[in-house]
């Protein structure tokens, strides 16, 4: 994992607070460094050279192997506090990203094949078969059902539209 810092104009980058930066990402995200190629680390003051609180702002931009980038950002009244606040997120949100495709990896692998559906047909009752309740035998495959069946099904609804509440047109 390489780690990159870049700053503006407005915060002075020494040796030591770039060596500051990566060791303290390098710490906090080692868990993840083997599905990284590369971190960049953004500084930079927001009210220029203004004073005020919260004004130093921390952006870590993290590329896993093979993925879109991933961002997290963080504000503090120093340049430490805002690298380590936001080396925290990242790690935070690193482990949300890593964790969830490891689940989808594994559930693609364990979830069998989909096995077609059968339903069961209808159990008529005596009082539609005329005095006669037949019991149906067996399941009755979905991919039995023709075309016809269909539109016979879609004559037998209502013949009304629904929306203006008219007759279906004659043809």
């Amino acid at each position: 994992m390489k780690i990159q810092v870049n700053s503006d104009k407005t915060i002075a980058t020494s040796a030591k607070r770039t060596r500051f930066v990566e060791e303290e990402v390098g710490h906090i995200l080692r868990r993840h460094a083997r599905r990284l190629t590369r971190v960049e680390v953004h500084l930079s003051d927001i009210d220029n050279v203004k004073k005020g609180q919260a004004d130093k702002r921390c952006l870590v931009e993290a590329r896993p192997a093979g993925a879109r980038p991933r961002t997290a950002s963080a504000l503090a009244t120093t340049v430490e506090a805002a690298v380590t606040a936001a080396a925290e997120k990242m790690q935070r949100a690193l482990g949300t990203y890593f964790g969830r495709m490891d689940r989808q990896a594994a559930t693609k692998v364990s979830t069998p094949a989909p096995v077609a559906k059968r339903r069961q047909p209808k159990k008529q009752s005596a009082h539609r078969t005329g005095g006669y309740a037949e019991e149906a035998v067996g399941a009755v495959a979905v991919a039995e059902e023709t075309p016809a069946m269909h539109t016979e099904h879609s004559r037998a609804k209502k013949r009304i539209y629904q929306a203006r509440r008219k007759p279906w047109p004659t043809r």
